[in-house]
Parts: structure tokens; C-alpha cells; sequence
């Protein structure tokens, strides 16, 4: 694209006395006409025309022109306007065009108490200006530059706007306090309120996109000084019923909200609170339908529960209960889905549909774990489009509601209520939507894992769509009863697996499921009997790994997605996969990397894996990392072949079995435990011992605690042998008998109460060896030369012969070699790698360095200059450095390009 002879071209046009539609300043950019969305707005007698530009699915840029009139309309009116319409519609960054030229702005930002905007480029310099508007190109704005060049060049904005979902979250949260703070039943109150605002959610969406003029404004509720009027309120509401359709408005309950409230809610659904400057109202057909649906699932994603009252102090202060805030999310395992993931699972499930049936038929989608219906809304979003460009007369809309098409279930009422009220705003941006449908019959309240309890429902569905609860197997309720009904529901499960083994009994012969899961499913061992039983009934089309990058704002959980397809009967199995692995998440518009064919290596990788089939975790490896998997297994050999890798040791009640010594004797010492208690103990059954913990690279181990260790020669010692032996210690571990014997791992496993739950073996304990944290940001390994030490927690590594013992410490502790293990290794939130021994016994080591001695005494003396240098910094980054080129060096000969 040459940008100057676009502009040239935009220049000489308007000279010439037109002023360029929108559409052609946003192609001058380099924008395509697929990813544009025209809209005339208008408000307080002006009138524009815009263009919204789209990357992927999200709102990127606005495009802006005034619409010309007899009269001339104020510039700086039109700008704010243009603004105020970006903010509507979740756009960021605007560009508005008139006779003076083209002036950028930002809807998000504000300068004192008007938009921000940046200094107008004229016609007559807008080439000569074209780096200032190359930024506002779909690439540009992908990375964010926009930001970046304003903040550099000119003035940085004095407030910052929340974009209007959380706005209007911020100004009902605020109104459900003071209503529950002020009412005598907190749980009819927040019942009444959640149903008036999905009421008046839907009626200002009819009103503002004209659809019911029968239906009176609910601005008319308010009296003299915005007094409620409740009669008024009610006319709109039975003019709803009447003209709009839907058991929303069936029933009309208000006595438990004060009338203040009612009017406040009503109020602030017309006027932004902190855009009051130029009389600015709210448009509500210029918001998009699942920005409203996301401003209503925030509300309810916390809930309000009463406190017990505090002392009243003042006689005459009115009655008031406190009230606190829970997270339901957190609670149950619930989050909420970006509409990136909605909208790629249902295009990409979509897609794969229609690539075995006729454009015709209509797929019967199902989401049993529903929250918001923000995927449902997804599907409808996909298959409107699609459907229209069969016949544009039809009602499809109607037809899909109609014909059971969408479906969604949900355990929880408010959130059937969400979903309901996201179709209805989905479904009222359609050509004559009204009346709007009934969705009691579709979107139901039921137990996603219990079909009995959705049986109203179709019997078998084409798409299962859904992000269940991520919930750890100690969080699950009746876990019995689901692992009598579940193959999956073994050993510690995620109960988000349950979901994923429905949705390959709920769907179709030739059904499809996309959906949100942990990404453990790909790797951890305990979800084997999951991936056993989805690749053994299914092929997987897509799978996406984000890593540890946060999808899920404000939560620690680790995520991916699969699409997977029902393998037809006699059919051969798939061989191949597309995997995406995401590195890092852009700030915005990652659907455009998701869905594009291109690969921005800084944000995700993208390639063909072959496809996985059993309980076996996924080794999900490009063509090349395989090519290099094969190299490396010539060169090498596991570390698991020259050592031992194994676990440290579990006691299942440290502050008992691990000591710290007061008083100092022969036989006999002074200990402390970790509950704070002293006593004497015989010193025989002490060992000394570090935590895994407490490990770092290279560090000198000290030690200053003590474990109790009731093992002689690896048997437990009986209470008569300790009574014998050690009486003074048995009559410690006495004093802590009911805490010992009720220890889980203790009771189910058959050992004594005074046993440790992992004792592990006194030969390698004993033993010279490597040890490493379990969590780290590269391998981490410590020497304990003496083997002198036990470990509680962590990994060691033994190795079959001594001699080798400092050339392995320095080998794996090297950069090359980190950044393999990383590639196996589950990764957490800060660049943290788990390091357990199923990762570390798979270490590729040289086969030179058991068959070269030169090579291994100088890996040694290398490894010894960085051990030498660990108290000054520079020296240390130095030696460091020279070690991992040289085994840079040597990996390098072998065909193993690691990188140092």
C-alpha cells in the first residue's frame, strides 16, 4: 500500500471541493472494506457519517465526517460528538474529517473537561503529516503505537475514562449497595433489582433504536426534581409487555426497592457521570449488544450479602445494614469469558459445521455451562450473517429461537437471566425484532452435568460451545456420585473435565464441541482418563495453549481451547492438528491474531502437530522441533539413564517433624517445633535438612533445622523398638498422636501414625546429589557434596557416579539447557517453570560428556570459576556467560540449536 499517494489522492479531492466520505480516509489507510461498518449518528441537530474499522472481531478505529446540512454545523460540536460515539462504541482511537482537515482523537482519554484530541492535520500538509496518521493503520493499532506516539509527542490526557461496561457496572453496583444498605430484606431487594435492570436495559435499547413508539420513555418516571413516578414507570413496562414481547415484563415487582434508587438507576442510564460537561446522553443503539450483555454479567459477577449489624450510636440516624462483596467467580471456579474466545470457539465450530453440511441447515448449539450466553450471542453473531446472505427477507433470528437452535443451561438463576437478557439485545439490532422471542423455553436453569434436569431441550445438539467452572477435585461437591458417572472423574480431576466428557455424549455422530479449558488437560497426569476418552471418540481440529498468560482478568487460572470433531464410524483416525501457542497477550485485538493466517512470532506461534491419541500428555511438536527431537536423541541421553531423579521427602505435618535445636548435648537435645513447644529429645533419629524451598542455583547449603526421622536402615522403627531406643521421642510424637494419625495421606495408606506420608530412600538421602526447587524461573540446581542432607519437598538428582557430580551441576544449570527443559516444563504466572522429575529426567545429556574427559574437566573447572564468583555480581554474570556458550558450543556441534 503506498500511503503518500493515497493521501495525494485525498488531498486533490478535497481541494477539488468535496470532502472525503469516511469509507475513503479509512481505506487510505489501508483499512478493507469487509473490516468496515458504516453508521450515520446524530444528537443535538448534528448529523455524521462513520465508519467503524474492525481487527478480527474488536472495534479498532472510527472514521468520522459531518453530514452536510443547510446549516453549519459547529466543528468542535461535531468532534465531541464523533468522540462521543466511540465511547458507545468500545473505539478507542477516531479520526474526524472535515473542511479543516483531519483531526485524531481518543474516546478513552479526556483533556481537562473535554475529549482529548490532537492538533488538526490540514488538507494542504496532510502528506507531508503522514507519519502522524501512519499509526491509525490496522498493523499500527494492532501494536498499540497510536498510544505510544501521543504519549511521546504531544500532551498525555489528565483523566482517563472507563469504557462504558464498567461505567455503567460502577453506577448500579452503586445503587444495589444503597438499595440492600437501606432495606429490611436484603435477598428480595437484590432479586427485584437484578430483574429491573435487565428491564430497563432492554427498554432503553428499544428506545433509543425507535423500535416501540408505543412504548413510553422511561424518562417520563420522573417527577419535579427527578422524584419517581411510579405510576409512569409502570405505563413503560406494560407498554413493554404489550408491544415488545418476552417473559421479561410479565411480572412487575418493586416494592422492595426504595423509590430513590429506582429514579437513580433510571437517571444514570441516561447521563454519564463523569461526561457531563456538554449535556452528553446516553445512546443505546449506538452500544453494541454484548458490551451490554459484558456491563451485566460484571454486575452480577459479584454479589452483595448483609453483614450482622454494628452498634447504632446515633437515635436518629435511619436503620442501615452494612453490607460486603464476594466474588462469585472466585467462589466457583466461574469466569467470564473474553469476547475474543466466545467469538473464535463459535467461528471456528461454525466453520468446521458447515464443512461436511449444507449451507442450509441450521446447527443445533448448545452451551450447558451458559453464565452470560456470551457464546450463544457469539453463534448468533456468526450464523446471522451467513444465513442473510442466503435470503435477506427471512426473519432467522426468529427461525433459530424458534427452532431450538440455540440453547443454553446454567445452575444458577441470575445467570440464566444474563443469558436471556444478551439474546434479547442481540436480537433487537435485527430488522424488525419485535416482538421479541421467548427464551424460557431455551435458556433454562439446570445441572450442565445432569441431563434430566434440561430434558425439555433437544436430544442431541451439533455444536457444544461453553467455558465450564475450573474447579480443583478438593472443591467438588458429590464427588462420589460423579465418579460413578463420569470415566473421566479420577484421581485429583478438574471438574471443568466432566463438562468436556458431556459435551462428547450431548453432541451429534458428527457433532462438534470448542471449549474453554485449563490448560493441565494437555499435560498433567491426572487428566489422562480425559484425553484418553476425547481423542478416542473425537478428532481435535485446534487447540490453543496460552500459556501462563492471564485470559482471565484478576485470576491465577492457566487456560486453552479445543475444537474437536466427532470421527465418523469405520473413518481413519486424523493424523495431524493446528496448535497455537500463545506467548503473550496483546493489549487488544487478539482475535485478529487468533483468526489470521499470518503469525506474529512476538504475541503466538502457530503450526501442525501430529495429533495425540491415549491418556499420554501432549508433546505437541512442530515438524522442526521434531526434527530436533530426533537430533537430540543421537546426540544425548536422558538424564534419567545416569541418575537417579526423585522426589524429596513429604512429612505431612512439618511444624512436628521438622526441628530447630535450642540446647546442645551428646545424646540428648533441646528442640523447638513449628507449633512453638520445647522438649528434650534423644538425638539419634535427627537428620539434618533443607527445603526444597530454599534451594537456589549454585547456593552453599546451610542448615540450622533438623528432621525427625522414626526410620532405621529405610524400616520404620516400631513403638516398641522406639520405646526402647528412643523413649523420650516417643513420647513426643505421643503428645502429637490424634494430629499425626488423622493426616490424610496416613489414614488411607496403611502406615503408622507416626510415619512420615513420603519417607523416600536412606541410599540416595545419603548420597552425594544435585538438588532443585520445584518452582523456579530456570533450572536451579544446589550441590550437597557431602550427602549430608535430606530434603523436604523439591527434586534431587543422584548420579550414578560422583565424579560427574559437579560437571552435571554446571551442565544443567546452564542457559541452553534451561531453555530446553522450559520447553516441557508447565509454566506459571512470572516466567515460573515446575520443575517435577517426569520434566527433569527427560534432560538431554551429551553423550560427550560421558565419552570426552577433556570435555567434562573443563565443564568442571567452568562450573567451579562461577561457583568461586557468586559473591561478586559481575564476575558471576562473566563465568556464567563463558559456561553457556560452551555448552552452547557443544550443543551446537551435536545439531542442537538451544540458544545461550
Amino acid at each position: 500500500m503506498d500511503l503518500s499517494a493515497n493521501l495525494e489522492t485525498l488531498r486533490s479531492e478535497v481541494l477539488d471541493g468535496g470532502l472525503p466520505a469516511p469509507g475513503r480516509l479509512a481505506a487510505a489507510l489501508g483499512w478493507e472494506a469487509q473490516d468496515l461498518g458504516a453508521k450515520n449518528v446524530a444528537q443535538g441537530g448534528i448529523e455524521l457519517q462513520t465508519v467503524r474499522g474492525k481487527i478480527g472481531f474488536q472495534s479498532a478505529a472510527l472514521f468520522a465526517s459531518p453530514v452536510k446540512t443547510p446549516e453549519i454545523q459547529p466543528h468542535s460540536e461535531a468532534r465531541r460528538l464523533a468522540a462521543f460515539y466511540g465511547y458507545h462504541a468500545s473505539t478507542r482511537w477516531g479520526l474526524f474529517a472535515d473542511d479543516n482537515g483531519v483531526t485524531p482523537f481518543n474516546s478513552h482519554w479526556m483533556s481537562q473537561d473535554d475529549w482529548y484530541l490532537l492538533p488538526t492535520i490540514g488538507w494542504n500538509e496532510i502528506v507531508d503529516r503522514q507519519k502522524e496518521l501512519s499509526v491509525f493503520q490496522p498493523k499500527r493499532l494492532l501494536h498499540g503505537e497510536a498510544d505510544k506516539a501521543a504519549l511521546k509527542e504531544f500532551t498525555a490526557p489528565t483523566r482517563l475514562l472507563q469504557p462504558v461496561d464498567d461505567e455503567l457496572v460502577e453506577r448500579l453496583d452503586g445503587w444495589r449497595e444503597t438499595a440492600l444498605r437501606e432495606s429490611s430484606s436484603s435477598a428480595n431487594v437484590d432479586a427485584q433489582l437484578q430483574t429491573l435492570f435487565a428491564k430497563l436495559f432492554v427498554l432503553r435499547t428499544i428506545e433509543d433504536k425507535g423500535l416501540a413508539p408505543e412504548v413510553q420513555p422511561l424518562i417520563r418516571a420522573f417527577g419535579e426534581g427527578r422524584q419517581l413516578e411510579q405510576s409512569e414507570l409502570i405505563k413503560s413496562f406494560e407498554g413493554a409487555r404489550n408491544y415488545v414481547g418476552s417473559e421479561l415484563f410479565d411480572r412487575i415487582e418493586l416494592d422492595a426497592i426504595p423509590a430513590h434508587v429506582i429514579s437513580g438507576v433510571i437517571y444514570d442510564l441516561y447521563y454519564p457521570s463523569r461526561i457531563g460537561a456538554y449535556n452528553h446522553r446516553y445512546n443505546f443503539s449506538w452500544i453494541d449488544s454484548d458490551v451490554l450483555g459484558l456491563a451485566y454479567e460484571k454486575y452480577l459477577s459479584t454479589i452483595l450479602s448483609p453483614k450482622a449489624p454494628s452498634r447504632q450510636l446515633d437515635l436518629f440516624q435511619g436503620e442501615t445494614t452494612d453490607v460486603e462483596r464476594i466474588s462469585v467467580r472466585k467462589a466457583g471456579g466461574v469466569y467470564y469469558t473474553p469476547q475474543y474466545l466466545t467469538r473464535y470457539l463459535a467461528s471456528s465450530s461454525i466453520d468446521e459445521f458447515y464443512k461436511t453440511n449444507d449451507a442450509t441447515k441450521f446447527p443445533k448449539i448448545i452451551d450447558f455451562a451458559c453464565g452470560s450466553g456470551s457464546f450463544l450471542v457469539s453463534a448468533l453473531d456468526i450464523l446471522l450473517p451467513r444465513l442473510k446472505a442466503l435470503d435477506s427477507t427471512r426473519n432467522w433470528a426468529h427461525e433459530l429461537i424458534e427452532g431450538g437452535c440455540i440453547s443454553g443451561v446454567d445452575v444458577d438463576e441470575k445467570a440464566v437471566t444474563v443469558a436471556r437478557l444478551n439474546i434479547w439485545n442481540r436480537l433487537a439490532e435485527e430488522p424488525d425484532p419485535l416482538p421479541l422471542p421467548n427464551l424460557s423455553k431455551v435458556i433454562v436453569q439446570g445441572d450442565g452435568l445432569d441431563v434430566e434436569s434440561w430434558s425439555g431441550l433437544s436430544d442431541s445438539f451439533d455444536i457444544c460451545l461453553g467455558n465450564p467452572p475450573f474447579l480443583a477435585t478438593s472443591r467438588v461437591a458429590d464427588r462420589e456420585g460423579l465418579e460413578h458417572k463420569f470415566s473421566s472423574a479420577k484421581g485429583r480431576y478438574d471438574f471443568s473435565y466432566l463438562f468436556l466428557e458431556q459435551a462428547t455424549q450431548v453432541t451429534a455422530p458428527d457433532g462438534i464441541l470448542g471449549m474453554v479449558m485449563p490448560n493441565r488437560l494437555f499435560r498433567n497426569k491426572n487428566a489422562g482418563p480425559i484425553r484418553a476418552l476425547l481423542t478416542d471418540r473425537m478428532d481435535i481440529k485446534e487447540l490453543i495453549d496460552f500459556g501462563s498468560n492471564e485470559v482471565f482478568e484478576g485470576t491465577s487460572a492457566y487456560v486453552g481451547c479445543v475444537v474437536a470433531a466427532h470421527r465418523a464410524l469405520l473413518a481413519p483416525e486424523v493424523e495431524h492438528l493446528d496448535v497455537v501457542e500463545v506467548k503473550e497477550l496483546p493489549e487488544r485485538y487478539i482475535s485478529e491474531l487468533l483468526l489470521s493466517e499470518d503469525t506474529e512470532e512476538r504475541y503466538l506461534k502457530r503450526y501442525s502437530a501430529s495429533h495425540p491419541r491415549g491418556p499420554g500428555p501432549w508433546m505437541l511438536l512442530s515438524y522442526e522441533e521434531k526434527l530436533e527431537q530426533i537430533r537430540i536423541s543421537e546426540a544425548s541421553l536422558p538424564l534419567s539413564e545416569l541418575s537417579a531423579v526423585v522426589q524429596g521427602i513429604r512429612t505431612g505435618a512439618n511444624d512436628v517433624f521438622i526441628l530447630e535445636i535450642e540446647d546442645e548435648g551428646d545424646e540428648f537435645v533441646g528442640v523447638r517445633n513449628g507449633l512453638g513447644d520445647s522438649f528434650v529429645l534423644e538425638r539419634g533419629l535427627l537428620e539434618p535438612v533443607v527445603f526444597g524451598s530454599e534451594i537456589s542455583r549454585y547456593a552453599d547449603l546451610q542448615y540450622n533445622k533438623y528432621l525427625l526421622y522414626p526410620y532405621k536402615s529405610g524400616v520404620c522403627l516400631s513403638e516398641t523398638e522406639l520405646e526402647e531406643s528412643f523413649p523420650q521421642t516417643l513420647k513426643y510424637l505421643k503428645s502429637y498422636r490424634t494430629i499425626l494419625a488423622n493426616r490424610t495421606s496416613i489414614k488411607s495408606s496403611g502406615l503408622r501414625w507416626y510415619e512420615l506420608v513420603r519417607r523416600r530412600d536412606e541410599t540416595w538421602l545419603r548420597a552425594p546429589k544435585l538438588l532443585i526447587r520445584d518452582l523456579a524461573r530456570e533450572t536451579s540446581f544446589s550441590v550437597d557434596e557431602a550427602g549430608e542432607l535430606f530434603m523436604v519437598g523439591g527434586t534431587a538428582v543422584v548420579p550414578e557416579s560422583d565424579d560427574m557430580l559437579i560437571a552435571l551441576l554446571g551442565y544443567l544449570n546452564s542457559g541452553p539447557i534451561s531453555k530446553l527443559v522450559k520447553r516441557t516444563t508447565p509454566e506459571f504466572r512470572g516466567g515460573f517453570q515446575k520443575f517435577e522429575p517426569q520434566h527433569l529426567q527427560k534432560i538431554p545429556v551429551l553423550r560427550r560428556l560421558l565419552e570426552d574427559e577433556e570435555f567434562m574437566e573443563d565443564l568442571i573447572v567452568l562450573t567451579n570459576r562461577v561457583i568461586a564468583s557468586s559473591a561478586n555480581a559481575s564476575m558471576r554474570d562473566a563465568a556464567n556467560s563463558e559456561l553457556d556458550a560452551f555448552v552452547s558450543t557443544a550443543l551446537a556441534a551435536a545439531g542442537i540449536e538451544a540458544g545461550a
